[in-house]
């Protein structure tokens, strides 16, 4: 498979990008943030007979959805570019699927982004739970290891547990209205230690409620 092919299963629930398109109702207005090649755009379009507007920083992957895209823009959400294209357009959703760890300062995006929405809209979100369990095992044997994917990408710049994005998410004028997760088990992420772990720590670990989420989709509407 090649770096630009991703492919979307709806069949699949342990896929974060399912979780959010199976919010979207049909004849949606959609701003689709970090859009990459387009999969997601493919199927609002496709199967949903959405209108999506994307921005996605890759020249190639976005050359790969604009076939799918109403209006696509080439450019980085770190700066404010892409909110003068689109400023004058009201969404039913924005999507920021794995985008906002991504980014140098997320509140400001998100905030703008929020102003964007349509009476009732909704701004949908997938963030890495950076309380794994197998985060946790790691910080336990004085480890923090980036890998190339997952928890702790190389390119990530920000990370929140469940309370932290709550407060976060407010401060940007929002309120969480649905939470839904994304679950691998301890010892089953690209985290997972190369050291025996103590037992005793093991079974601690396994009571933590949000211990095995890998993945949180929150919901979001203006609070």
């Amino acid at each position: 498979m090649g770096k630009y092919d991703v492919h979307i299963d709806m069949m699949n629930r342990r896929s974060s990008h399912t979780l959010i398109l199976e919010q979207i109702k049909p004849e949606s207005y959609v701003l689709e943030m970090g859009c990459y090649t387009g999969y997601m755009t493919k199927y609002m379009k496709e199967k949903l007979n959405c209108c999506v507007n994307v921005v996605e920083i890759d020249e190639q992957a976005i050359e790969c959805a604009k076939p799918y895209a109403y209006n696509a823009f080439c450019g980085d959400l770190n700066s404010d570019e892409w909110y003068g294209h689109f400023n004058l357009n009201r969404y039913d959703y924005i999507l920021f699927a794995d985008v906002l760890e991504h980014l140098i300062d997320p509140l400001t995006t998100l905030t703008m982004a929020t102003e964007l929405l349509r009476k009732n809209g909704k701004v949908i979100i997938s963030i890495p739970n950076i309380c794994h369990n197998d985060i946790i095992i790691q910080l336990f044997h004085d480890r923090f290891t980036y890998t190339d994917l997952g928890l702790l990408d190389s390119t990530h710049v920000h990370f929140w547990g469940l309370a932290d994005f709550a407060r976060f998410v407010e401060s940007a004028g929002l309120k969480i209205t649905r939470t839904e997760t994304v679950k691998m088990p301890t010892q089953g992420t690209e985290q997972r230690s190369k050291f025996k772990v103590n037992e005793d720590l093991l079974r601690l670990l396994k009571t933590r409620q949000n211990g095995e989420v890998y993945q949180y989709v929150f919901t979001c509407e203006k609070s």
